[in-house]
């Protein structure tokens, strides 16, 4: 599963959805994707969490050749039972 790092100034820990503007090209719908946040409160942030993308749509800003992609945390699966 690929790591994607979002930069959120005065934002500790992800949402239950993240939505940012990437690179076109990286990302598809359904794609799970591990979520990690850092910025001005949190610089060496390492915890991840297991997000997915539901939605990826076609951005005009920064001059084309960008994307914003819209990530859905996943509820974390109970643990099996032996």
């Amino acid at each position: 599963m690929r790591r994607v790092v979002l930069n959120r100034n005065g934002q500790i820990s992800p949402k239950g959805r993240e939505t940012s503007d990437l690179k076109a090209g990286q990302f598809k719908v359904g794609e799970h994707v591990m979520l990690s946040i850092t910025g001005d409160c949190c610089y060496h942030r390492k915890a991840f969490e297991e997000f997915e993308v539901i939605e990826v749509k076609p951005c005009s800003r920064f001059g084309g050749g960008r994307e914003t992609v819209t990530f859905q945390r996943v509820p974390k699966r109970p643990k099996e039972v032996k």
